[in-house]
């Protein structure tokens, strides 16, 4: 048996479990598994979303849940200590979950995890994870933990408001830039979050993330490629990036020094905001598999698969990346930001869409779960229209 199917065979012989929601992240980690012959076992939460996981090709059994209290009871019926599952998280909530149940999985499961109960929730704060890259060498934004309807006393504008935890409910909806103490002030009135993380604004010329995997509590830490974006906006991630092998020796060094202050062990995304004159300001880490995740696959690196792989083997044993270069396109969302504002044309966006080699929804090996979204979304619209007419 050559050693790429013997590597296969001993992953396999494991049971393969993703707890998540009905999400594109989600069905990205189904697809890379399923792309090496695993069909994972999927606990996903019930919700108002779409349907997608479960039009996978390449799923192998789907149990909805109405909670994460169940999803955490059934990921516990299939404990082996003898033979561990491999558990993948696509959100922070269901990270955070395996996190603050590590006591009761470490002895029967592979999972995300930082060597003790919490630690991973801990660095999930923005603020804390920030000290800390300080401390490992990393620039960070000055920025002050405040209470909604606190001012800033000794930042300058403008500022950026973030919600500190992702688990919490305004982690999205609170990300906003104000150029005055009077546009914060009335921003605060409509914000949810409790306590934010108030910094100045830096002017970005790209942004820079990186995906891959630590085993052993950071013993070996794999960053194969870097992700620049084609085109962003100012208070999110672009939608169209493209990846490009690391060769970066330095930056991969301070991020493993990171990585091991915190002991993690798992697949992770960190990032970055790219100032003018190419110095990097480091913003998070995300403990998990990034919604961009299945792009890596492209390039020859099938992140989930790998990350098993070395975790049963303690080694990368030559993991070389097949490409270079290549691009990702998330066509929905970057439709939605670019399109339809009026920023770039159709003409522009098809021809992108065309070029691109990869994307986050669409999949031509895998094509029902794209039927299933634009399906979906019709349907909604249909929904919608038929309640104006009825007012």
């Amino acid at each position: 048996m050559g050693k790429q199917k013997k590597a296969i065979a001993e992953v396999l012989a494991h049971k393969h479990i993703l707890v998540c929601g009905n999400n594109l992240n989600a069905l990205s980690i189904i697809r890379s598994l399923g792309e090496v012959g695993i069909r994972p076992i999927v606990i996903v939460l019930e919700s108002n979303a779409i349907h997608l996981v479960e039009k996978s090709k390449y799923v192998g059994k789907v149990i909805h849940v109405p909670s994460f209290k169940e999803s955490f009871q059934i990921l516990l019926s299939y404990k082996d200590a003898q033979c561990k599952p491999f558990v993948y998280t696509s959100d922070d909530n269901h990270q955070s979950l395996l996190d603050m149940n590590y006591e009761e999985l470490k002895d029967y499961f592979y999972f995300f995890n930082a060597g003790e109960k919490g630690r991973t929730t801990y660095f999930m704060d923005k603020d804390k994870i920030c000290l800390a890259a300080q401390k490992c060498g990393f620039d960070i934004a000055n920025g002050e933990v405040l209470l909604r309807g606190q001012m800033p006393q000794n930042l300058r504008y403008p500022v950026i408001t973030k919600t500190l935890n992702p688990c919490d409910y305004g982690w999205k909806r609170d990300v906003g830039i104000y150029y005055s103490a009077d546009e914060l002030a009335k921003a605060y009135t409509e914000m949810v979050s409790q306590r934010l993380l108030v910094e100045e604004y830096i002017e970005k010329k790209n942004e820079l993330s990186m995906q891959g995997f630590s085993i052993d509590g950071g013993k070996i830490v794999y960053l194969p490629f870097k992700r620049q974006y084609f085109r962003f906006t100012k208070t999110s991630y672009g939608s169209y990036c493209y990846y490009y092998t690391n060769k970066d020796e330095a930056l991969t060094e301070k991020i493993t020094q990171l990585i091991r202050k915190i002991g993690f062990s798992g697949n992770f995304e960190i990032e970055f905001i790219e100032k003018p004159d190419g110095g990097l300001v480091f913003l998070e880490i995300n403990f998990r598999h990034a919604l961009s995740n299945y792009a890596s696959t492209i390039g020859g690196v099938n992140l989930p698969y790998e990350w098993a792989k070395a975790t049963l083997r303690h080694s990368l044993e030559g993991l070389v990346p097949t490409r270079d270069y290549f691009t990702a396109l998330f066509e929905t969302k970057d439709y939605a930001n670019f399109v339809k504002t009026g920023q770039i044309s159709k003409l522009k966006w098809l021809k992108d869409f065309l070029n691109a080699d990869s994307y986050y929804l669409w999949n031509r090996l895998d094509m029902r779960p794209v039927v299933a979204f634009y399906l979906g979304k019709a349907k909604r619209k249909l929904r919608h229209q038929s309640k104006e007419d009825e007012i």
